[in-house]
């Protein structure tokens, strides 16, 4: 039963990432309410299956609340980022949460770089970050 629970939690992080990833391309923007779902069925698998320790899923809401922080000071992640970082904290826990954002970050930071330099965009323009953490979330499972 855990195992069949632990892939299906697999199955909801990439469907939710894949979502996600849509709407930050489409519309620079993630829905309120589809987080809250997520969120919801987070918490119904977290009743069921404790797969890490509680410091573990402490520590992600903290990871997820300092990006929240960097968001609200004006740095360029958005909220719905944040708020989908800490989501991926308490589905996956603080160290594949850590992992994704690292490896996001590092193929965001390549992406803009070709970008920056072939002329297609400047230093102000802005990228969705949810398709990068689809991609890290891609890598890992290899």
């Amino acid at each position: 039963m855990r195992l069949v629970l632990t892939k299906l939690k697999m199955i909801e992080g990439l469907l939710l990432l894949v979502y996600f990833s849509y709407e930050d391309i489409r519309c620079r923007r993630i829905s309120t309410y589809m987080l809250l779902a997520a969120y919801v069925t987070a918490a119904v698998y977290l009743l069921f299956v404790r797969e890490l320790a509680a410091w573990e899923y402490l520590a992600a809401g903290c990871v997820g609340v300092l990006f929240f922080f960097l968001s609200m000071a004006g740095e360029s992640i958005g909220v719905g980022d944040s708020a989908l970082i800490m989501l991926l904290g308490f589905l996956f826990g603080v160290r594949r949460q850590v992992l994704y954002v690292f490896l996001a970050v590092l193929f965001c930071a390549v992406v803009a770089a070709v970008l920056i330099s072939t002329g297609k965009a400047g230093r102000k323009s802005r990228l969705p970050f949810v398709p990068f953490l689809l991609a890290a979330f891609f890598v890992t499972l290899i």
